[in-house]
């Protein structure tokens, strides 16, 4: 019986989604508050599209982490809220944010996609929330 309970409980946490994913999502958002790259890009994929105010591009993970520590210091964040969170039907989860500076707010998007035993981001956007 303690086996089959052991067996259970390992295939519980082995499932992608649950509470290991909305962990990722809280440390991703956390760092984006403190405008920590080094921790976002730990969850970079080798290739992320970028879309910060109207220009977007795909980059490699070190130029995705130098354009994000660019924006973070012309945009220094005051508060990101976690506004929702979800999945799309291909096995995207994603993440949606309020991104307040002292004198604007953005909407941030973040997508991220399993990749072996990892979560890693492909998609992360910016855009004026007007």
């Amino acid at each position: 019986m303690s086996k089959i309970l052991l067996i259970v409980s390992l295939i519980f946490f082995a499932l992608p989604g649950g509470k290991h994913q909305d962990d990722t999502i809280e440390v991703i958002t956390k760092s984006i508050e403190t405008a920590n790259t080094k921790e976002i890009s730990k969850y970079l994929n080798s290739s992320v599209i970028l879309s910060i105010l109207d220009d977007e591009n795909v980059y490699s993970k070190t130029q995705s982490e130098m354009i994000l520590r660019s924006f973070f210091v012309k945009y220094p964040p005051v508060q990101v809220k976690l506004k929702h969170t979800g999945s799309s039907p291909e096995g995207m989860q994603y993440a949606i944010c309020s991104y307040r500076t002292s004198s604007s707010t953005y909407r941030l998007f973040f997508y991220m996609k399993q990749t072996g035993t990892n979560t890693l981001i492909n998609e992360l956007r910016v855009e004026s929330d007007k």
